[in-house]
Formats: C-alpha cells, structure tokens, sequence
C-alpha cells in the first residue's frame, strides 16, 4: 500500500462519520447520500497530494465536504428532490436521547424544521456549529472571515428563533 493509500484510509476512519452527517444533512435518499459520500471522498482523494497543511486537516475535509455537497445539490434539477434540509431522523440514537435531556422532543423538531427553510450559507454554518466546531474552524470552512461567522451566527440564532416562535404559533 503507498502512503498515500495509508494517509488516506486513516483519513476516511476518522472522518467518515462527520462527512455522513454532512451527507445526510444534504441529501434525502440513502441512494444519493451514498453518491454524494462517495464524491466526497473521491474528492479528498483527488486533492489530498494537494492539501499544504495551512489548516488543519479536519477543517479542510470539512470544507471538501460542505463544498461538495453544496455543488451537488446546485446541480440537481429542483423538481429531483435529491438534496433535502437537515432532518431530526438523521441524528443517531444517542444525539436523540441527549437531546431529549436537554430540550424537548417537539422544540428539537421545530428547530429542525425552522433550520431546513435556511439559505445553504447558513444552514452550513448552523451544521458546522452543531457538529461542534468554533467559529474560527467554520470560517475556515466556509471561507469567510472570523468576524462575519459571529454576527452571521448570531442573525441566524436570532432567525430561528423567530421561525420557531411562527411555527409555534400556527400550532
């Protein structure tokens, strides 16, 4: 096996859950969320001899990723519904009992509905903060600056909020 075969496949272990969520964050069918992994990962492949450790590794497989799938959805017919928002069922079993701790189940499924009627650029960055990350890694992914994920970040908190509030209120 060369070495890039071996930095590759260590790549993908530590990484192949994070970039399925991203999948399933985009993507509605198992069918085109395993393309769209698949195209991911081709184009880690493709780009790793060209990766100049600038960043971190993890950030720049996160940046593969969201890029990915954010041209593949661009790409799809809009009647083709294979790109779809985040979706409460894609959350594993225990970030769904973790939540049920911390939030109520009904609130978890509004947020998720108020979050799938984002632009891409935010549902982005709202993913990234969801997966943990901080706001100097998710500008690095993004592309935009530091500064900008912050207010971004907070216009997007104050929007969901209010999304959540109308969703609420049509109940």
């Amino acid at each position: 096996m060369s070495t890039k075969e071996i930095q590759f496949k260590h790549l993908f272990e530590e990484n192949k859950d994070r970039v399925f969520r991203i999948c399933c964050s985009y993507v509605r069918s198992s069918h085109n969320r395993d393309d769209l992994f698949q195209e991911i990962f081709t184009n880690i492949w493709k780009n790793l001899a060209s990766f100049r450790n600038e960043s971190h590794v993890n950030t720049w497989i996160y940046r593969i990723s969201i890029n990915t799938a954010i041209n593949y959805c661009r790409l799809q017919n809009n009647n083709d519904k294979r790109c779809q928002e985040i979706k409460q069922d894609i959350l594993s079993e225990d970030d769904v009992n973790l939540a049920r701790k911390t939030i109520l189940e009904n609130e978890l499924k509004t947020m998720f509905v108020a979050i799938n009627q984002l632009p891409v650029t935010e549902k982005s960055i709202i993913s990234l903060v969801l997966e943990g990350l901080d706001h100097a890694r998710i500008a690095e992914i993004v592309g935009i600056s530091e500064g900008n994920v912050r207010v971004k970040f907070h216009r997007i908190k104050k929007k969901l909020k209010q999304m959540m509030e109308e969703q609420k209120n049509e109940l």
